[in-house]
C-alpha cells in the first residue's frame, strides 16, 4: 500500500454499517435478540453422537470391513468384566450367579462367554502336538508304567535298591496347555495363577457406540452392588483394580475395547468440566484487568456468549447434532470470539479520549477496528474451513462450524457492543464513556519535540533474529531417531522436536481400564481384543489360517491366530501322530489298570481314552467351538461366513506398532481350492485377497488421517494467510510484515518445544492450524493502526493494550486445559499457551523494530528526518478513520 492509507476514504460499506449501529441501536439488539431467542431454542435441541464410527467416511473400506463384522457377531471386541480373589472356588461360584444375571439381561447383553468345555480338546491333543514330542512322551510314560507295574507285584524283590522311576512331563504340558492361551485344564476363562477370572461380554451394540456402553456401565454396577446385597454366600463384589479378594470378597473391574473406548472418551469431557469454569474466570479477571472496569467486560462476554449461542443454533439447523469433537466448539469460540469485542471496546475507548462525542466515537471505532477485525475474522475462518478437507468427519464438521461460527462471533460482537453503547448514549451521551473509560491517544513527541520513537531497531532486530535463529534451531532434527532413555539436556537437544506415537502417553495416569488391561496382558499372554478377518466359506478359512500359521516371521506382530481350523489338527501332524497311538495302544493291550497303584489309575483311564483319538476334519468340530467363528442367525445373507481372529504381539498403544501390525494385517493374500469341504467338484486354487477388520485398523486410518490432515491444512492454512494479507495490503513487504509474528512465534514455539522436551502428538498436532489463524491478528491490528499514519510507538500504545489482552485471554483459556486429568489435552493446552505467548512477544519485539525501520524509510522518502516533525500522514494523535 503505497502513500499514506490515510488519505483513502473508508469502504463505503463499512460507513453504512457503522451509521446503521449508532442511529437504529435499539432495531438491532431487537433483532439481535430474537435471534438470539431462536438460537437458545436450536442450542436446547442439540444432541451429542457419541457413536465414533458415524465420524469416519462410510466409503472406507475398513468401515465396511467392521460393519460387516458387526453385522457378523454383534460388534467388534468385548465387554470385559473381571473378578479378581485368591480363592478359586469364590471366584467360579460369583462368576456362575453373574453368568445367569447378565444371560437374562436380553436388552443389552447379546451372549456371554466365561467358560468353554475342554474336554474335546483334552481328549484329542494328542494329534495336535509335534510328532517328535508324542514319541519322546511315550518314551517316558512307558518307562513310568513298566516301573509301577513291576514295583507293584507283590513278588517284586530289589537286590539293589533302585529310585523309582519319576514321570516328569511338565516340559511338554507347558508346551501344550493352552489353545488360544485358553487353558485347556479348566472350563473357565481363569488365568495360570488361578486369580483372576473373566467373562467376556457381547452387547447389543458396537464398541462405537460409546453412550450406550457408558449407560450398561451404570447398570452393571448398580445389579453387581444389588448381588452383594442378596447373594446366599453373603459375598461382596467390589469395583476396585488393584485389590486381591478372598472367601468373601471379590474384587471385579470393566476393560475391553467396549469399556477403553468409553474411558478415553468421556476422559477428555470429563477434563473440560472444570477447564470451563477456570477459563471463564481468567478471562473476567485479565479482561478486568485491562480495562480496569466492570461493564466493558461484561458487555463483551455478553457478546461473546451470544455469539457462541447463534453459533450453536446454526449447528443445529446446518448438522442436527453435535460429535465427540465438536462438543467442545463453544469453549474453543468463546476463547477466541472475545478478541474482537476487545479490540472493539479498546477502539472506542480511544476515540472517546479524542474529544468525540459517543456516536462519532462509536462509528470511527466500528470503521477502524473494523477493517483489521474483519481480515482477521476472514482469515481465522478460513483457517477453520481449511479442516473441511479432512476425511475425518469429526475435523472436517469441526472445521465448518468453527469457521461459521468465528464469522458469526465477529459480525455479533461488532453489532452487540456498538448497539449497547449506542442505546446507553441516548439516554446519557456521558454514559458511554462512565461504563467503559476513555484513553487519551498516546503523546507523539517526546518532551524535547521529538518524534517518540523505537530506540535503536536495527540492534533489536539483530538481536532478535540472533535469539530466535538459536531457538528455532533446537527444532531442527539434526540427528535421526530417538534419544537414549534418560539422557541428559546436551545429549537430547540435537534430536530436535520430535513425534510422539505412543497414545497411551496422551491417557489420564493410571486410568483404571487401562491398568486392568495391562494386568489381563501380563496374567493371560494375551491381548484383549483381536482383529477379525472375514472368510466366505470353509475353503477360504483354511487358506487364511495356513497363510496366516505357515510362516510366523513374515507376520511378526501377530501373536497368535485363532480359527475354526485351530481345533483341526493338521492332516500330516494327525496321521503320523496315529500311527504311533496305534503302536502304543498296542503295547499297552495287555496291561491292567487296576494292576497299577490307586493313585495312577484315575489318570490312567483318561490316557487310554486319549490313546483312541483319531483325525477328524473341520465338520466333526464340536458345535460348541464352532459356533464361536461363525456369523450369527440375524446375519444378513450377504455377510454370511466365518471370522478368524488375530492377536497382535505389539504393545497397541505405541502407534508406530499399531500402525506395523494394522499394516501386515490389512492385506492377507492366501491360495484358496474352490469347492473345498462341499459335496461338489474342486477347483483350481487362486489366489484371494482377505482383509483383518476391527478398532486397530479403524485406528490406524484415523492416525494416518491425523498425520495427513495436519500435514495438509498447516500448508493450505499458511497459503491462505498469506493470499488474505496480500488482498489487504496489497503490498508484498506488508504482507510478509503482517505475518512475521505467526511464522516466527510458531517456529519458536517448536523451539521451545524441543528445548523442553515436549512432543508432538496425535492431539496437539491440530491446534497447529488453528493457533496459524488465530495469529494473524496479532500484525493485522499493529500494522492497521501504523498505517493510519501513527508511528511504530504509537501504534504500540494505541493497541497494544488490546492485542495484550486479547492474547492473554486466550492463554488464559488454553491455560486452563493444564489442570485436566486428559494428558492429550494438558498437552493442547501448553502448545497453545507457547505458541500465543511467542508470537505476542515477536510482536512487541521483531515486528516493532520492523516497523519502526519501515516508518524510517517512509519518512526519509518524504524528505523528512526520522527524528524530527510529526509521523507523516498528519497528527498521529488524530484517529479518525483510515
Amino acid at each position: 500500500m503505497s502513500g499514506n492509507p490515510s488519505s483513502h476514504p473508508p469502504p463505503r460499506l463499512a460507513v453504512a454499517y457503522a451509521e446503521m449501529l449508532v442511529r437504529r441501536p435499539g432495531t438491532v439488539m431487537t433483532v439481535l435478540l430474537l435471534l438470539l431467542g431462536l438460537a437458545v431454542w436450536g442450542t436446547s435441541k442439540l444432541t451429542i453422537n457419541s457413536n465414533q464410527l458415524d465420524l469416519i467416511s462410510q466409503d472406507l473400506q475398513e468401515v465396511k470391513d467392521v460393519k460387516r463384522v458387526i453385522d457378523m457377531v454383534g460388534g467388534s471386541g468385548f465387554f470385559m468384566v473381571a473378578l479378581r480373589g485368591d480363592d478359586e472356588a469364590t471366584l467360579k461360584r460369583v462368576a456362575d450367579d453373574l453368568a445367569v444375571m447378565v444371560g437374562k439381561d436380553k436388552e443389552h447383553a447379546r451372549s456371554l462367554t466365561y467358560k468353554i468345555p475342554v474336554e474335546f480338546v483334552q481328549q484329542n491333543m494328542v494329534l495336535f502336538i509335534k510328532t517328535e514330542d508324542l514319541a519322546e512322551g511315550k518314551r517316558r510314560i512307558m518307562a513310568f508304567l513298566k516301573d509301577q507295574i513291576r514295583r507293584s507285584n507283590p513278588f517284586y524283590i530289589e537286590i539293589k535298591k533302585t529310585e523309582p522311576v519319576k514321570l516328569d512331563l511338565q516340559d511338554l504340558v507347558d508346551k501344550y496347555s493352552s489353545v488360544g492361551n485358553k487353558s485347556i485344564a479348566d472350563d473357565y476363562y481363569i488365568s495360570q495363577d488361578r486369580k483372576l477370572l473373566l467373562l467376556l461380554i457381547k452387547p447389543m451394540w458396537d464398541t462405537n457406540q460409546i453412550g450406550q456402553t457408558k449407560d450398561y456401565v451404570e447398570k452393571l454396577r448398580k445389579d453387581l452392588a444389588d448381588y452383594s446385597k442378596s447373594n446366599a454366600a453373603g459375598v461382596q463384589v467390589v469395583e476396585d483394580y488393584y485389590k486381591m479378594g478372598d472367601k468373601k470378597t471379590v474384587a471385579y473391574g470393566f476393560t475391553g475395547s467396549y469399556k477403553t473406548a468409553v474411558d478415553d472418551s468421556y476422559a477428555i469431557e470429563e477434563s473440560l468440566q472444570p477447564v470451563t469454569i477456570l477459563a471463564l474466570v481468567a478471562i473476567f479477571a485479565i479482561t478486568i484487568a485491562f480495562f480496569r472496569k466492570w461493564a466493558p467486560t461484561l458487555i463483551v462476554v455478553s457478546g461473546t456468549v451470544a455469539g457462541t449461542l447463534y453459533t450453536l443454533g446454526f449447528t443445529y439447523v446446518a448438522v442436527g447434532e453435535l460429535n465427540m469433537i465438536t462438543s467442545i466448539l463453544g469453549g474453543i469460540l468463546m476463547g477466541f470470539g472475545i478478541d474482537y469485542g476487545i479490540h472493539f471496546i479498546f477502539r472506542t475507548r480511544l476515540e472517546l479520549g479524542a474529544g468525540k462525542r459517543y456516536d462519532v466515537a462509536i462509528r470511527d471505532a466500528v470503521i477502524n477496528a473494523g477493517r483489521p477485525a474483519m481480515v482477521s475474522a476472514v482469515v481465522v475462518a478460513g483457517s477453520f474451513f481449511v479442516l473441511m478437507v479432512s476425511d475425518f468427519k469429526g475435523f472436517s464438521q469441526f472445521g465448518f462450524l468453527a469457521g461459521t461460527g468465528t464469522l458469526l462471533l465477529g459480525v455479533t460482537l461488532f453489532s452487540w457492543c456498538p448497539a449497547l453503547l449506542a442505546l446507553a448514549g441516548r439516554r446519557n451521551p456521558e454514559l458511554p464513556q462512565k461504563l467503559i473509560g476513555v484513553m487519551k491517544p498516546p503523546a507523539v513527541n517526546n518532551a524535547s519535540g521529538n518524534e517518540m520513537r523505537i530506540p535503536r531497531p536495527g540492534l533489536v532486530l539483530a538481536v532478535g533474529c540472533v535469539v530466535v535463529a538459536v531457538v528455532c534451531g533446537a527444532a531442527i532434527p539434526w540427528k535421526d531417531g530417538e534419544p537414549p532413555a534418560g539422557a541428559d539436556f546436551f545429549t537430547r537437544l540435537p534430536y530436535g522436536v520430535r513425534f510422539n506415537y505412543n497414545t497411551r502417553a496422551l491417557m489420564p495416569a493410571n486410568q483404571p481400564s487401562v491398568v486392568l488391561q495391562d494386568e489381563i496382558n501380563d496374567r493371560f499372554k494375551i491381548a484383549s481384543d483381536p482383529l477379525a478377518i472375514y472368510t466366505k466359506d470353509l475353503a477360504e478359512t483354511e487358506a487364511l489360517y495356513k497363510e496366516l500359521t505357515a510362516d510366523p516371521k513374515k507376520r511378526p506382530t501377530i501373536s497368535q491366530v485363532m480359527s475354526l481350523f485351530t481345533f483341526v489338527p493338521p492332516e500330516g501332524i494327525a496321521q503320523a501322530n496315529t500311527k504311533i497311538l496305534e503302536e502304543w495302544q498296542a503295547e499297552l493291550k495287555d496291561i491292567e489298570v487296576s494292576a497299577l497303584p490307586p493313585e495312577t489309575q484315575e489318570k490312567a483311564q483318561l490316557f487310554l481314552k486319549m490313546l483312541e483319538a483319531r483325525p477328524f476334519d473341520v465338520h466333526h468340530v464340536p458345535e460348541i467351538y464352532a459356533t464361536q467363528f461363525r456369523h450369527l442367525p440375524s446375519t444378513h445373507p450377504e455377510n454370511h461366513g466365518y471370522l478368524t481372529f488375530i492377536y497382535p504381539s505389539v504393545d497397541l498403544w505405541d502407534g508406530k506398532q499399531m500402525l506395523q501390525f494394522a499394516d501386515q494385517t490389512r492385506s492377507i493374500k492366501g491360495m484358496v481350492t474352490p469347492g473345498k469341504f462341499t459335496d461338489g467338484p474342486q477347483g483350481t486354487p487362486v489366489e484371494k485377497e482377505f482383509r483383518a477388520a476391527g478398532a486397530t485398523q479403524l485406528y490406524a486410518s484415523l492416525a494416518r488421517m491425523v498425520l495427513k490432515d495436519a500435514k495438509l491444512t498447516i500448508i493450505l492454512t499458511a497459503l491462505w494467510i498469506l493470499a488474505m494479507h496480500f488482498a489487504d495490503f496489497r503490498n508484498a513487504k506488508l504482507a510478509l510484515a503482517s505475518v512475521i509474528p505467526l511464522t516466527v512465534g510458531l517456529a519458536m514455539m517448536l523451539g521451545f518445544m524441543a528445548l523442553f522436551d515436549l512432543r508432538l502428538n496425535f492431539m496437539n498436532v491440530i491446534i497447529l492450524p488453528i493457533l496459524l489463524g488465530f495469529g494473524v491478528s496479532h500484525g493485522l491490528y499493529l500494522l492497521h493502526r501504523f498505517l493510519e499514519g501513527t508511528s511504530p510507538l504509537v501504534a504500540l500504545r494505541s493497541v497494544g493494550a488490546a492485542v495484550a489482552s486479547s492474547t492473554l485471554t486466550a492463554v488464559a483459556g488454553f491455560a486452563a486445559l493444564l489442570v485436566a486429568g486428559h494428558n492429550g489435552v494438558r498437552s493442547m493446552g501448553i502448545i497453545a499457551c507457547i505458541g500465543l505467548i511467542t508470537t505476542l512477544l515477536v510482536s512487541f519485539t521483531v515486528l516493532a523494530a520492523v516497523m519502526q525501520l519501515m516508518h524510517d524509510k517512509r519518512q526519509r522518502d518524504a524528505g523528512r528526518s526520522p527524528s524530527n516533525g510529526s509521523a507523516g500522514g498528519g497528527d498521529a494523535s488524530s484517529t479518525r478513520a483510515a
